[in-house]
């Protein structure tokens, strides 16, 4: 089974299993397709995480495919330029993509095709065109000043005005770019011709990126982080993945299981607060971090952080806010193998910035590094920034049970408290898990930090009042709205030798299995 944002993906990826591919294949021909037909939110210029049960060795496994900052940028050359803060897009904030090497070294490790054959759908997709989808044209709506304020994304994108829910669109410059990679692997993309195209574009934009910074991209492999919880093991990726800030909440709020909904609501937004002040203090490049994350998640430490809540009345934060974009692919085979894989630009179409002649919209992941001093995510040469790419899983007796992940920034690891604490403390299906309406906390608009809680219309009206009584700043959204992100799930019902795949309806998803 295979579970994505757009039919095209998902119907690739499950035909990849047809033909006796496993998870992992599946997972990347489904995460090409989706980096053509939806390019506001990933793309091969962008960054991908995952988590992976390996049933041969009984493993789950973390991959970091994050890029890094290139050797010669740091705070000080940011803040000579004037800036007390990182620029949200251009140049300045593009890293290394690692989504195409990330690929490539997850295939060799645990899959049974090659890039060749993977990506031959994306490519075909890129040359001769798909259809845009009411999301896609919103995406390029909302982005066009954006997109035309660059040579090379107004050229690819608007030479026909902006692209229109029903129009077909061709990226035939990435349909060359793809099939060089599908020839030569990942070298064509971190060497020669397409690496010299990207480093070209940058320095004409003032990041020193060169041919050295792209070819040293590397995939990471790390141990993920769990807790126990009812039962069964919750497992997140490790910094500088945001992940583990569910096993936060959950973990702090797991003697809650049976509050009403007014009440968990409550102290679920209030733990994750808290998660997101340790995340802003603490939170990096693992190089770079002074403390052990593992230590907020023993049991002594989420008992205190659930005494801290106040069950009565919400508390003022300030801070940073984030507004990404980001897709989520699970994918699961009948070995056993489970993918949760996490890719993305970071915000709408990234830097806005297209590498002239690649076809490739470039991410603005470095976005999320600080400029203070002193600070464990501070911007430095070859160091990889906070990330808020959050692929998650659940384990029984040490096998994947539940194998899910969502776009959206922020919203991220609060999607998956929800849909966590809807299928296992509220015994609802997945599916009816995804369709309930949401919240989420302080995620608005670019740049600008809100105190808000984001409800959808759906929600029920006691409790949306009830939040309110409490000092939560409540704002309700349209049913279904994309700012609670597009979340997908698998349950493997062990017991009856069954997949249920969960398909988000706030975007064009499809959960397809065989």
């Amino acid at each position: 089974m295979v579970a994505s944002p757009h039919p095209l993906a998902t119907a690739a990826g499950v035909d990849v299993l047809r033909r006796g591919g496993n998870a992992v294949d599946a997972a990347i021909a489904t995460n090409a397709v989706l980096a053509v037909v939806y390019p506001a939110s990933n793309g091969i210029g962008g960054d991908a995480l995952w988590l992976l049960h390996e049933p041969r060795t009984n493993e789950t496994i973390a991959y970091n495919g994050s890029g890094y900052a290139s050797a010669a940028l740091d705070a000080a050359s940011i803040r000579v330029l004037g800036h007390t803060q990182m620029p949200k897009r251009g140049a300045l904030t593009v890293t290394t993509p690692g989504c195409v090497r990330a690929w490539e070294d997850v295939a060799r490790a645990h899959g049974t095709r090659g890039l060749d054959e993977l990506l031959a759908p994306a490519e075909a997709f890129a040359r001769d065109g798909y259809v845009v989808t009411d999301l896609v044209a919103q995406s390029f709506e909302t982005n066009e000043a954006l997109l035309r304020s660059d040579p090379g994304a107004s050229e690819l994108f608007f030479t026909r005005g902006i692209p229109r829910s029903g129009d077909i669109l061709r990226n035939e410059a990435l349909a060359a770019t793809i099939g060089a990679i599908r020839r030569d692997g990942a070298r064509a993309f971190y060497d020669g011709e397409i690496a010299a195209a990207i480093c070209t574009t940058l320095a004409s934009l003032g990041n020193p990126m060169t041919p050295d910074d792209l070819a040293a991209q590397h995939t990471e492999r790390m141990t993920p982080l769990s807790i126990p919880w009812h039962g069964c093991e919750l497992v997140a990726h490790p910094p500088n993945s945001q992940a583990s800030l569910a096993l936060m909440v959950l973990g702090a709020l797991a003697g809650d299981r049976n509050a009403n909904d007014l009440d968990w609501t409550h102290l679920a937004i209030e733990a994750i607060k808290e998660a997101f002040e340790i995340r802003d203090a603490r939170f990096a490049d693992p190089r770079a971090m002074r403390d052990s994350i593992a230590e907020l998640l023993t049991p002594e430490a989420l008992a205190a952080a659930r005494a801290r809540i106040d069950p009565s009345r919400a508390r003022r934060r300030v801070s940073a806010v984030d507004t990404g974009g980001t897709i989520a692919v699970v994918a699961v085979d009948g070995e056993g193998r489970a993918v949760s894989l996490i890719e993305s630009l970071y915000m709408g179409f990234g830097s806005g910035i297209v590498a002239r002649g690649t076809g490739i919209v470039l991410h603005n992941r470095g976005a999320h590094f600080s400029l203070e001093d002193g600070h464990p995510n501070i911007l430095a040469g070859r160091k990889r920034p906070l990330s808020t790419l959050s692929p998650g899983m659940l384990l029984r007796d040490g096998k994947p049970e539940f194998v899910y992940g969502t776009m959206g920034g922020d919203g991220q690891p609060q999607t998956h408290v929800q849909l966590v604490h809807a299928i296992y403390e509220r015994e609802m299906p997945v599916q009816a898990a995804i369709d309930a309406p949401r919240f989420v906390y302080g995620r608005a608009s670019e740049g600008v930090f809100d105190d808000s809680v984001r409800v959808e219309a759906r929600f029920d009206p006691a409790v949306v009042a009830g939040l309110r009584g409490r000092g939560h700043i409540v704002e309700l959204v349209e049913p279904y709205d994309y700012a609670m992100g597009h979340a997908h799930g698998i349950v493997i019902d062990r017991e009856r030798g069954t997949f249920a795949g969960g398909a988000d309806p706030r975007a064009d998803s499809l959960a397809l299995g065989y």
